[in-house]
């Protein structure tokens, strides 16, 4: 991709300014500067390619910008691509921003050329993560157990399978809702096509079905009871 219309969204203006600053200097790269929030329908000429959230005050910030801009956007795949650069480098915070979908996520910025990169990556399709953690996601993966033979799950969509799991941790709709920042009536609708697709009428049912494949976790033991 030769020229990339790029969007930064930041309420911090230090933040932002410094971005503003690199990016710049990039003749590849045409900034638009509307950072105060997504405005550009699509089919406008100005749609962005790649959206920057710089320094985000919390998750919650990326999570409702991520879902504007598919609510903007659609899912097509000509929707923005988007990019964190913040130096919280939390795991429940970049864990939250993989969740909703961002392509990459920069907690530290060795150099203006290291920016630029990572904006071509993701605007090219890939996907560009600091070193740090990209590290730490091969440490994560390379201490895992090896992943349990899913039979009679070939059904389930990833996002089926993830609210499974959940349900076999045993957490209800709501909590399902918070840890995946969805609303309770579409967790509601994903459960009724896991029990369809596994034949079960109940969540103990499905509980048990995942549990027999690897998912999720032992089944908790209330205080006082006996093993």
């Amino acid at each position: 991709m030769s020229d990339i219309n790029l969007l930064i969204l930041s309420e911090d203006p230090v933040a932002r300014a410094g971005l503003e600053a690199i990016v710049d200097k990039d003749v590849e790269v045409s900034l638009l500067r509307r950072s105060d929030r997504l405005r550009c329908p699509p089919g406008e000429a100005a749609q962005p390619h790649v959206i920057i959230l710089g320094e985000p005050p919390s998750k919650r910030f990326i999570c409702d910008n991520v879902q504007q801009i598919l609510s903007t956007y659609g899912r097509a795949l000509t929707r923005p691509r988007t990019l964190v650069v913040s130096q919280n480098d939390d795991d429940d915070v970049i864990v939250a921003a993989l969740r909703v979908g961002v392509n990459g996520y920069l907690s530290r910025i060795g150099s203006p050329e290291e920016l630029l990169h990572s904006i071509r990556i993701v605007a090219g399709g890939g996907a560009a993560f600091s070193s740090t953690i990209a590290a730490r996601f091969s440490r994560y993966f390379s201490t895992m157990p090896s992943i349990p033979e899913l039979t009679g799950f070939a059904d389930l969509t990833v996002r089926e399978l993830e609210i499974l799991e959940l349900l076999a941790d045993g957490m209800g709709n709501q909590q399902i809702a918070r840890r995946l920042f969805l609303a309770e009536k579409t967790v509601r609708n994903y459960v009724t096509r896991i029990f369809a697709k596994l034949g079960v009428h109940d969540r103990a049912s499905a509980a048990v079905r995942a549990r027999d494949a690897g998912l999720g976790g032992p089944p908790e033991i209330p205080l006082g009871t006996h093993v």
